[in-house]
């Protein structure tokens, strides 16, 4: 039963889903975040090279003015469609919390962040039939998970002259996914069977970032991240490693005037590196991954322009563990933001809505998200 849970882990096929939080996480490590301010996520992330809340580039923490703490949740409302049927899915998460802020009277700045790497929440439902002491039995299987894997990134940046930030980030990653699996029979003579295991995983990964501004009104940012490998045991008994990805990201950022601000990134992530961990495993394997994203900001008082700015972009992603073989999921989102700033810009509160869809053969996820964020400024 244990060794059937671990194939679970990197095998399950959600053809038979009953309710869980992403059928496009059941395989693999699962769906993986984007460590994103609300601010950030008001322009489909287009900022996050740039935004010194987000978590994505370690050289924005340069841009804090003081330290600052922010919080972030997310509420999304989905329905599925799969060759099972279709069903209506909500879920709330805080998929980034940071702290930073210049280290005064220096040219650095340090920060923490805590973010969500990939989510693995899901449950399963299968109906199925067994022949016991020569009689067709039916039974149900229900098949949960909770958990995930998390990004604990420790920053610091320098400035290194008028117009360029570099920064630099050390990461641990860890989780673990609690599983339980419950099989019922319709024959009162067969008891229940109950079984859980619990999969945790461990790594370390390093990244650098920098931000220059190249004219008056237009900067480039660049990123590049090694995540090595992570080690997966099974209660608290190896089981092998699983190779995380290399990331390489470039963002582009123009004021375009007194009311617009745009910004535009790709990042590309080696996700292929797992795929002989997951096959040797039992699993589907992974792919590459590509992510671009485009937005804006618009403000309303080019004096005040945090005072209830518009903000909006879309996106397109590539997710790295295959549910049809040979078919890669994509991702495509677009959304809308704004947010106002009080007590002398010492507080903030910003509101995101996105739409997203997701999609791979004849599993298919649309819905909406909403994303609330405060930061705080001492």
């Amino acid at each position: 039963m244990r060794r059937l849970l671990l194939l679970a882990l990197l095998t399950l096929a959600p053809a038979t889903v009953a309710a869980q939080a992403s059928q496009f996480g059941v395989r693999g490590l699962g769906v993986p975040g984007r460590p994103l301010s609300t601010r950030a996520a008001g322009s489909s992330g287009a900022f996050a090279m740039f935004d010194a809340e987000s978590g994505l580039n370690p050289a924005t923490i340069g841009g804090l003015p003081a330290m600052t703490a922010t919080f972030n949740s997310s509420a999304s409302f989905r329905t599925v469609e799969n060759p099972a049927g279709s069903a209506s899915l909500r879920s709330t998460r805080f998929p980034y919390v940071s702290f930073g802020g210049p280290a005064r009277g220096t040219p650095f700045a340090v920060g923490v962040s805590y973010s969500t790497y990939t989510n693995r929440d899901f449950s399963n439902a299968t109906l199925d039939t067994l022949e016991l002491r020569d009689v067709l039995i039916p039974v149900f299987d229900t098949l949960s998970s909770r958990g995930g894997m998390s990004d604990l990134r420790i920053a610091g940046s320098f400035k290194a002259r008028e117009r360029s930030v570099i920064g630099g980030s050390f990461h641990i990653l860890t989780g673990s996914n609690r599983m339980e699996q419950h099989r019922t029979f319709t024959d009162n003579q067969y008891r229940p069977v109950e079984q859980s295991t619990e999969l945790s995983f461990a790594g370390v990964g390093v990244s650098l970032g920098a931000v220059h501004q190249l004219g008056r009104s237009l900067w480039v940012a660049a990123i590049a991240r090694s995540d090595g490998g992570a080690s997966v045991e099974r209660d608290s008994a190896p089981v092998g490693d699983i190779d995380l990805p290399y990331s390489l990201g470039l963002g582009l950022r123009w004021k375009a005037g007194a009311r617009l601000d745009l910004a535009a990134h790709g990042i590309f992530r080696t996700w292929s590196g797992a795929n002989s961990d997951l096959l040797a495993l039992g699993g589907s394997g992974s792919d590459n991954t590509v992510e671009v994203a485009f937005g804006g900001e618009f403000a309303n008082d080019p004096r005040r322009p945090n005072r209830a700015p518009i903000r909006f972009g879309v996106y397109y992603a590539t997710l790295p563990f295959l549910l049809p073989p040979g078919l890669q999921p994509e991702e495509y989102g677009a959304s809308l933001g704004s947010g106002v700033r009080f007590a002398q810009d010492r507080g903030s509160l910003d509101l995101a809505v996105g739409y997203l869809s997701r999609s791979t053969g004849d599993f298919e996820e649309r819905g909406f998200t909403l994303s609330f964020g405060v930061a705080v400024r001492p």
